[in-house]
């Protein structure tokens, strides 16, 4: 896994069990625009077909971590989005660091003429 041979620093999982779960059910289901969370009846069919009933809040945090997984795919398109798992600043000095970079290529751009 990892682009170019380089494997991303991943967090640690301490229930890997509800992330196997949740791949068995598959993340997500095919909606007529897209990728959509898993719907409670296919959480209910799975269930039934493998034989387990699960708990209220596993059902729960299963469909959660589905719509996390549908939202994170549509954000991680964009070129600067950072890693779900990085601590995201609350975006006050965005504005500042993006004028910051914009006159540090100004700056290259006409050094280089």
């Amino acid at each position: 896994m990892g682009v170019d041979g380089i494997v991303p620093d991943m967090p640690p999982i301490r229930a890997p069990w509800i992330i196997d779960t949740l791949m068995d059910i598959g993340a997500s289901e095919p909606g007529a625009m897209g990728p959509v969370p898993l719907s409670w009846g296919t959480i209910g069919q799975w269930q039934s077909c493998i034989g387990l009933e699960l708990a209220p809040w596993l059902c729960r945090l299963l469909r959660r971590l589905s719509a996390e997984f549908v939202a994170e795919s549509q954000n991680a398109r964009e070129p600067d989005c950072p890693a779900p798992w990085t601590d995201i600043t609350d975006g006050t000095n965005r504005p500042t660091v993006s004028r910051k970079v914009s006159q540090a290529f100004r700056a290259l751009i006409n050094s280089k003429e």
